[in-house]
């Protein structure tokens, strides 16, 4: 009588590689050390940051706040634009929003964790999904790396949106396409970028289950309701309710006449981007010289990564990779403009993901100093994601004590009562939006469309603050001193413009910020002499 065939999984080296580690593979602890570097990171925001979010986190949380206490997803009330670019995390915080009541101070904490439980949840599916070998490194990464260290402190939608994205190519690479589609729908309504992920999806659907059985799964209803059910309902609100479902955000940033964005297409511009979308998207604060090297060790390790994945048989490191080409691809295709840290997380994570193969090549041959490696890459990364949180906090701060309490004296000041009748014009909108109750016009025009044709026509702040009919402005000293106001033409355009500036009336100055009331009865004279 013949013997038995052996399993798939000890025929096919193939299938050996890219099957996924069972749960009874990922011991406790590793549970553990997602835990421990979870109190890391809560200590970091509890001790060193004070739960200080990043200005462009404070716009979500004035949709959310809005939306929660008033019924209306809008950050001026009355005033129906679509600014956001993240309406899932922006509906997750307006639940935070009255779960917490109206506790503003548990805000920023209740963010903050909830980018901790997502960003854990996230690590717990990659260990289950990577061998032994490549595990130690890959999670270390994951949980300690200063750029995700940072992004979950700064209350942006990173954590989520990376959530979403590893679970919807982890259920595509395990042929799970109606799994796939649940984490997809969402995604795509967490951040537009999610939809550079498809063409991989339906990649791993053909590679799974063949053309004939790809299209068969595509068609059924468990795959098409989890998979358009978000996009549609929100596209539904958003026509009727914005007339658009193109984020104001994305308009003002394709729409803006800026040499400066015009200037970062470029080779060197392209190279020194590969870094800002890989693990350092601080590189633009290091010496020149400095930027140039880590973009070619950049671009060398990228080459490495590439090159192991698609030799390997390893289709969850080959996808990666994909997704990850193509998401870089996308970012330079748009000159770079990659500011932002919080773009890098989607990145580096799939970089992360891909180099899997070729941390296991590694891992083989430092067998022998394997632990006090890993112990060593542990701390090097914690050590930097805590002195990275040390640097960004008084940044963190001065927001607060600059624009949030310019806010605060605003709204303090009788005449600009009742708010609704009284207009702000300010370029920083986050804290300052969140810190006050006055209808604000943005200099970056991501929430007042109407100053976009302004400022391509090269008007000034002064002219801004005219056109709006404005109450009041914030402005920085610099701005005052160097007549250079960011984005803009310049601060006043010549001198009854400036003469005008100085018949405003100063109502309160912190840091370099000042606070001005504009009087009903001011007019700008341009027949004096």
């Amino acid at each position: 009588m013949p013997a038995p065939p052996p399993p798939a999984t000890q025929s096919s080296p193939a299938l050996r590689v890219s099957a996924p580690v069972t749960d009874a593979s990922t011991p406790p602890s590793v549970l553990a050390w997602i835990l421990a570097a979870g109190v890391l990171r809560w200590a970091l925001a509890h001790w060193v940051t004070g739960y200080a979010l990043v200005d462009d986190a404070y716009i979500h949380l004035r949709y959310a706040r809005n939306l929660a206490q008033h019924g209306a997803f809008e950050y001026n009330l009355g005033e129906a634009v679509f600014g956001v670019t993240s309406p899932l995390f922006a509906l997750a915080c307006a639940g935070l929003v009255r779960a917490v009541g109206a506790l503003d101070g548990l805000l920023a904490p209740a963010v903050i964790l909830l980018n901790l439980c997502a960003w854990s949840a996230l690590a717990w599916l990659v260990a289950r999904d990577t061998a032994r070998g490549a595990r130690g490194p890959v999670l270390a990464t994951l949980l300690l790396a200063p750029v995700f260290v940072d992004n979950q402190l700064l209350g942006m939608e990173s954590a989520l949106f990376a959530l979403l994205v590893f679970g919807a190519g982890r259920a595509a690479l395990a042929g799970r396409t109606a799994i796939a589609a649940c984490w997809f729908g969402p995604a795509l309504v967490t951040r537009p970028e999610a939809v550079l992920l498809a063409p991989w999806l339906v990649h791993a659907a053909l590679s799974a289950h063949g053309a004939a059985g790809a299209l068969r799964s595509m068609r059924q209803a468990r795959f098409l309701i989890p998979l358009l059910a978000p996009g549609s309902a929100w596209a539904t609100y958003a026509l009727l309710h914005f007339g658009s479902v193109v984020p104001q955000s994305l308009v003002a940033k394709s729409g803006w006449n800026n040499a400066h964005y015009d200037e970062l297409f470029g080779p060197s511009a392209a190279l020194l981007a590969l870094p800002r979308l890989t693990f350092l998207p601080f590189v633009d604060h290091m010496p020149l010289d400095t930027q140039r090297a880590i973009s070619f060790a950049t671009l060398a390790a990228i080459v490495v990564v590439g090159a192991t994945a698609m030799s390997s048989r390893d289709r969850a490191a080959r996808f990666w990779f994909g997704f990850y080409a193509t998401y870089l691809g996308f970012y330079l295709l748009g000159k770079g403009a990659t500011e932002a840290s919080w773009y890098a997380v989607p990145s580096s994570v799939a970089l992360l993901l891909a180099a899997r193969p070729a941390l296991a090549r590694a891992a083989d041959g430092l067998r022998r100093w394997e632990r006090p490696a890993l112990v060593s890459w542990s701390l090097a990364l914690g050590l930097s994601s805590v002195v990275l949180a040390h640097l960004r906090a008084p940044l963190l701060r001065t927001y607060w004590d600059g624009y949030g309490r310019c806010a605060v004296a605003l709204a303090a000041e009788p005449r600009l009562a009742p708010y609704s009748a009284h207009r702000v014009v300010i370029g920083e909108i986050g804290v300052f939006g969140f810190a006050s109750p006055h209808a604000v016009t943005d200099i970056g025009a991501l929430v007042s469309p109407e100053v976009l044709p302004w400022k391509n026509a090269g008007a000034s702040f002064v002219e801004v603050v005219q056109r709006s009919g404005a109450s009041a402005f914030v402005i920085s000293q610099r701005a005052l001193d160097t007549n250079d106001y960011p984005s803009l033409a310049c601060t006043a355009a010549d001198e009854p413009e400036r003469r005008w500036l100085e018949r405003c009336e100063l109502v309160a100055s912190f840091l370099d910020k000042r606070a001005y009331f504009v009087p009903a009865s001011l007019r700008l004279d341009r027949s004096a002499p």
